[in-house]
């Protein structure tokens, strides 16, 4: 039994660790901050035990001391247990409390660094925190419970960069208690608000400026850092630049629609509604279902349509191919697994690893989606059943042919608008399937998302209109 305290980074998922990223993989418990990206919570297990242990400003989900006990406890019981937390778990992150905690119970545990928003932040906004021409030193400060008398004595000779975390509620006291200590009101300040995420934002100005402005939560403040080179430095705010304004066709059901535009115009871009599709219960042979060991979910469609004969065969074990089925699946209450790679290749590789030769496997589709997997898995029992159909209803022509960005999120948009499609319309698609069809259909992708996500497909589009940007 050991207790990981892993560092998530400072918010892009892509900035955990290696070693980060496979003991959340491996975790039978995750206790998690409210700053921890969420699909990094995706990669974990069907069985693991999620936690969320989170605190906003004066809001704490629970007390620091009752977190410790739950480390401990769970500590006790399971083998893997990560204590997920927001950068790094040493670095105003209370780490070492919990560290302290577990040394006194007797706990076995090991500490996984991971990248601070302190050096994160401040990159993504493309400042040097430190540079050997300006300014050789850096000093992290926690803004939280702010004490002025406490940081006059303790700080009263900083030089170089301060970078302050926590921050933003009190940089009105802090400013002015940084003028009384001697710094001029001209220094540069910059609060880099939601680093490194799609919703980054930059609030530059003088320290006398910044003192009187409103810093949203949660931000990372530089004080004094050298001067980012010019608008070519600010490379992250560059590429969010250039998605923002576009618009995006997205084709879904009612309900992924609306949660998908709430990610899209959280990025200044615009979601364009190209027609939902609908889904029609067909007839199916349930025995297939009930005589299975292993079943596959390959489209978080399926879970509601089939609720009541999925809780009627809980007993199977579940494979879904992507966090929004297992999520899916999870909001009804079954556990799935997931493989590393959301594709139908990684869902092959997982098949292969825990099915054995006496199992029996059925995958519950669409009656639209191809039989790759079956072609895949010759060597196992496996079957593939179609429960619905998806036809589309009703195309708004007007949305397909304005639209600068189309994300293919299945084979069947690709059959209901391929010929619709422009010259000059970005072409997303969300899998090595949807990549076929529309290589078939003469329309091949100019890029493919890495994962089968609307956000791995967002962070396709960004990359791709930066490169176009910068040619």
């Amino acid at each position: 039994m050991t207790v990981y305290l892993v560092g998530a980074g400072p918010g892009d998922p892509g900035l955990i660790t290696v070693r980060g990223l496979e003991l959340i993989k491996r975790a039978d418990v995750i206790l998690y901050d409210r700053l921890v990206n969420p699909s990094l919570i995706d990669h974990a297990k069907g069985r693991c035990l999620k936690v969320f242990v989170g605190k906003a400003p004066s809001n704490h989900s629970m007390a620091q001391e009752d977190i410790n006990e739950l480390l401990v406890r769970y500590g006790r019981e399971h083998d893997c247990v990560v204590r997920l937390k927001g950068g790094d778990p040493f670095v105003f992150g209370r780490g070492g409390e919990e560290m302290e905690s577990l040394i006194g119970a007797g706990i076995p545990f090991e500490i996984v660094p991971g990248i601070t928003s302190a050096i994160a932040g401040p990159a993504y906004a493309g400042i040097p925190v430190t540079h050997r021409e300006n300014n050789t030193s850096v000093t992290f400060i926690t803004g939280h419970r702010w004490d002025s008398s406490r940081v006059k004595d303790t700080y009263s000779s900083l030089s170089g960069t301060l970078v302050i975390l926590m921050g933003a509620s009190s940089f009105r006291d802090i400013g002015k208690d940084l003028i009384g200590m001697g710094y001029d009101p001209k220094t540069p300040v910059h609060a880099v608000n939601n680093a490194t995420t799609y919703a980054q934002k930059v609030i530059s100005g003088t320290l006398e400026e910044m003192r009187k402005k409103e810093i949203p939560a949660p931000s990372v403040i530089v004080v004094g850092a050298a001067q980012p080179a010019g608008g070519d430095a600010m490379w992250f705010g560059r590429k969010l630049e250039g998605i923002r304004g576009k618009r995006i066709l997205v084709m879904r059901a009612p309900e992924q629609f609306e949660s998908t535009r709430t990610i899209i115009e959280g990025l200044g871009a615009h979601a364009l509604n190209g027609g939902h599709y609908e889904l029609t219960p067909i007839e199916w042979d349930r025995h297939e279902l009930e005589s299975a060991t292993h079943v596959v979910i390959t489209s978080a469609n399926t879970v509601p349509l089939l609720k009541d004969d999925l809780l009627a065969n809980r007993d199977k074990s579940y494979v879904a191919i992507g966090p929004g089925t297992k999520r899916a699946l999870e909001g009804i209450g079954l556990y799935a697994e997931m493989p590393d790679e959301y594709t139908s290749e990684g869902l092959v590789m997982l098949l292969r690893k825990i099915v054995k030769p006496q199992d029996k496997v059925v995958g519950l589709r669409s009656s639209k989606a191809s039989n790759v997997l079956g072609s895949m898995l010759t060597e196992l029992e496996y079957s593939e059943v179609p429960v619905y159909d998806i036809d589309f209803g009703a195309l708004f022509l007007g949305a397909i042919t304005e639209a600068d960005v189309i994300f293919f999120t299945s084979t069947a948009m690709v059959n209901a608008i391929a010929h619709m499609v422009k010259d000059g319309q970005i072409r997303i698609s969300i899998g090595p399937q949807t990549t076929a069809a529309l290589k078939s259909a003469g329309i091949p992708p100019h890029m493919e998302s890495a994962a089968s996500t609307i956000e791995s497909m967002i962070g396709a589009a960004t990359d791709l209109i930066y490169q176009n940007n910068r040619k």
